[in-house]
């Protein structure tokens, strides 16, 4: 079952480097210092502070009709005052640049702290609230090629295709263990068939940058796409839950969201938010699906033993708890 859009092949090229041929490339086009790069963080994309500008070089499974669509949205989101850095055009007014295989933009630079304490995420919640009421009438007509999510009448038959490949790898007990575990979560979810509209994607951490408790920018929109709101805020959620938080604070972030948002979420949302937040651990599955070679094959299945198996086990065993629906989500 595929879940991705993107080219196979494309998908299974190696990450954009940076080299003194992009940074040549990037003074020419765009009249930048380029004597002091540094890069910054970014799972798939290249990013790289050049003055007080980011050089943001996407892999070659992103399309210019992709990074057309991605900007189109996010100046759109800026004119409603959503906090979204500039975009800096080339010299000759064009809004992204091609090198090589890959599609490349810059923007200005804006200091700020990833979003860590309890305030700043409380804070964040609520502008997430806040950025679905404004991109509610949106349309994103061209998907992200590669996404951390899964969508819910998938779950699924795509864990059964991961579990028939872990199954081809001669398994270890742990193993077979986890792809059982996996295989019953995913049985264990129901299709809730919420609405869908725009979302961000990935509204987390390094994503969402403070100055203390101001909010300055909200960054990376590569895997916004058509979903049901509930899965955005799911992420944030999941990521707190599972490492530490209690739920007397998954309440507060829900509270602090629906303050943001309007409307804010129905009972039925609200109901679907623990599968949506489980459905995350099986989403991170699908990167074994991916066709990478044998040492991205080799790295998957460590994480999947180390880190994505763990992750399923732990949400099967928290949704069996009826506090996690009637204390946190319910009003």
């Amino acid at each position: 079952m595929r879940v991705f859009h993107g080219d196979p092949i494309k998908l299974a090229a190696p990450d954009p480097v940076l080299s003194a041929e992009l940074l040549e490339f990037v003074a020419r086009r765009y009249g930048l210092s380029v004597q002091s790069p540094r890069k910054l963080g970014g799972s798939f994309n290249l990013n790289v502070q050049l003055d007080n500008h980011v050089l943001r070089m996407y892999g070659p499974w992103v399309s210019a009709e992709r990074l057309s669509e991605l900007q189109r949205i996010r100046g759109i989101l800026q004119t409603r005052g959503v906090p979204i850095p500039d975009l800096r055009p080339a010299l000759d007014g064009s809004s992204w640049c091609s090198f090589g295989d890959c599609v490349l933009e810059v923007e200005r630079y804006v200091a700020g702290a990833p979003m860590r304490s309890f305030e700043q995420l409380r804070l964040g919640m609520q502008m997430l609230g806040q950025l679905h009421s404004l991109m509610a009438d949106l349309e994103v007509q061209v998907p992200p090629p590669l996404a951390n999510h899964l969508p819910e009448e998938l779950a699924l038959a795509a864990t059964q295709d991961v579990v028939a490949l872990i199954h081809t790898w001669e398994p270890t007990p742990q193993e077979e263990h986890y792809a059982e575990i996996a295989e019953t979560l995913a049985r264990t979810l129901p299709v809730m068939g919420l609405p869908r509209q725009p979302a961000h994607g990935d509204f987390w951490d390094n994503n969402v940058l403070f100055s203390e408790n101001a909010l300055v920018a909200i960054l990376d929109f590569d895997f916004m796409g058509m979903r049901p709101r509930v899965d955005d805020l799911a992420l944030p959620l999941c990521y707190f839950f599972q490492f530490g938080g209690q739920l007397s604070q998954v309440r507060e972030l829900i509270a602090a969201y629906d303050s943001g948002a309007t409307p804010p979420l129905s009972e039925h949302e609200r109901r679907a938010l623990p599968s949506a937040m489980a459905r995350l651990a099986l989403s991170f599955l699908q990167y074994l699906l991916l066709p990478g070679g044998e040492a991205y094959a080799q790295r998957a299945r460590r994480e999947f033993n180390s880190g994505r198996g763990p992750a399923c086990e732990w949400w099967l065993n928290a949704l069996r708890d009826p506090a996690l629906q009637e204390v946190a989500f319910l009003s």
